[in-house]
């Protein structure tokens, strides 16, 4: 772990190979930040009642707060140019977010789906209900998108055509399978994939 780092990183969910090629540790791959790896079911339980180690506060990737600690006055300005494209998905994803979000975690990724930092992650809810917990609330997801993905930047130019509903649908769907989450509806996804692939042959 670097001197200067002041928390501790981690990742919980139940895939170890998932886990590692997650769109959510691109960023701190790149600036050579350590992130645990926890793929037991019960890890996230047991971590969320250890906030701090060793004077360093433990953060979890899934989280919307967590790449803050990284992020720059720029990123602000991309949000900024951004606006038409980030509501415009909001309004097409309507209830099944919270927000949507420029990234600054994302380098290689078009998007990634984070939990609200009060809500539980994804990967929390799933561990919930396969322990029965079948009446725990619908908590939605932040998306959140790569800004330098090529996808985004072809978006902006794609405002007001069809393809535009297909692609939010993907890049938010994509993010949620990325992350272990079974879709309510895989044939809808399957059917917006191919559609999407048939306009660009």
């Amino acid at each position: 772990m670097k001197d200067d780092q002041k928390s501790i990183y981690y990742i919980s969910g139940q895939n170890q190979i998932s886990l590692r090629k997650s769109p959510l540790l691109e960023m701190y791959e790149k600036k050579g930040v350590e992130v645990l790896i926890l793929d037991d079911e019960i890890d996230e339980i047991v971590i969320s009642s250890v906030p701090k180690y060793d004077d360093k506060e433990l953060k979890s990737v899934n989280r919307s707060g967590a790449a803050d600690d990284f992020s720059k006055d720029k990123d602000k300005d991309k949000e900024e140019a951004l606006k038409p494209v980030l509501k415009k998905i909001k309004k097409i994803l309507g209830e099944r977010v919270k927000d949507v979000k420029v990234s600054n975690r994302l380098s290689d990724s078009p998007s990634c789906v984070v939990a609200d930092e009060n809500d539980p992650t994804a990967q929390m809810q799933e561990l919930m209900r396969s322990m029965g917990q079948a009446d725990i609330p619908n908590v939605k997801p932040i998306l959140e998108i790569n800004p330098n993905h090529k996808i985004i930047k072809k978006l902006k130019g794609k405002l007001k055509q069809k393809s535009f509903n297909d692609i939010a649908f993907l890049l938010y769907e994509q993010a949620l399978i990325q992350e272990g989450v079974k879709l309510d509806n895989p044939a809808e996804f399957t059917e917006r994939l191919n559609k999407v692939i048939v306009e660009t042959l």
